[in-house]
């Protein structure tokens, strides 16, 4: 059983994130990933659309979706009393899909054949693996076989994105490098977050575990102002290092490149990803190596 309501559309807008997608299982823990895609669909003026998988599909009230109009409301966009149509007016659109069954993944990685969005935003459970039905294999399946940018937010950790009023506190970015893949669609995807988030000041570390340092040289770093750029290079256990420099430099957002089953969450000794995922205390964006988000940022 599958069904859709549009509660808007979309306004026309050439954007990078022009579509939007966001699995919940409507647990409370889950809010965060919600509000951090709310927040990207208003700034990219996309297209939001959230799924939620039910085995009983009869019982579950649109109602019991994340509550969108009073989220825009309590950031002040809307009023108290503002109809479906007027979300339309802030240029953006909300499709809320539900689909009968007990199969999350293969409902969400069909989803995203069909609909082809350009980013994911998934709740993560911190410390204890992901959300009930969103677990660490199923993170995996979506991120690999998906082979899109999936931007993971801690179960119950507030990110970067605050819930009351929206606002954005992203200062702080860490990209690991490694030898294969190359960071550079990392560093794109980096920049295009936070410039359509409309962040200043941004602070970025490029992080090496290991002793090739000439893993930096083909990178090639944008020219703004309000950026600076910090390189770091430890030696130790690559996940267990990555997560004490994110701590130590108290990281708003880890940007990491995959290049599927043989990328950058591979290369770091298989679970690393999963270790680094399920302790990190920030959200994670991975990104697939070699994939623009059409930005026209000259470097």
């Amino acid at each position: 059983m599958s069904q859709e309501t549009t509660v808007t559309e979309v306004l026309p807008r050439v954007e990078s994130f022009q579509r939007i997608f966001h699995p919940t299982d409507f647990s409370g823990g889950a809010e965060p990933a919600f509000i951090h895609a709310l927040k990207l669909a208003v700034n990219a003026n996309a297209l939001l659309e959230i799924l939620h998988v039910d085995r009983h599909p009869e019982s579950v009230d649109w109602e019991d979706f994340p509550q969108v109009r009073q989220t825009l409301a309590q950031w002040g966009l809307l009023p108290d009393w503002a109809l479906p149509e007027d979300v339309g007016r802030l240029g953006i659109g909300v499709h809320k899909h539900l689909v009968g069954g007990n199969a999350p993944v293969d409902a969400i990685l069909d989803h995203m054949d069909r609909y082809e969005p350009d980013l994911v935003v998934l709740a993560t459970h911190h410390r204890d693996g992901l959300d009930r039905w969103l677990h660490q294999d199923i993170a995996k399946r979506v991120a690999r076989i998906s082979h899109r940018a999936c931007l993971f937010v801690p179960h119950e950790i507030p990110g970067f994105v605050r819930r009351q009023d929206g606002e954005v506190a992203l200062k702080k970015v860490m990209i690991p490098v490694a030898k294969q893949p190359d960071a550079q669609s990392a560093i794109s995807w980096a920049w295009e977050l936070t410039r359509i988030l409309k962040c200043e000041s941004v602070e970025a570390t490029l992080v090496h575990v290991g002793n090739d340092n000439a893993v930096f040289d083909s990178l090639s770093f944008p020219n703004l102002e309000d950026w600076t750029w910090e390189v770091v290079v430890a030696t130790g256990d690559p996940s267990a290092e990555i997560l004490k420099i994110a701590e130590r430099h108290n990281t708003d957002l880890i940007v990491m490149t995959t290049g599927g089953r043989h990328g950058f969450l591979d290369v770091l000794r298989g679970s690393t990803s999963e270790q680094v995922t399920r302790h990190a205390a920030c959200p994670i964006l991975s990104v697939p190596t070699g994939q623009s988000p059409y930005s026209t940022l000259e470097f």
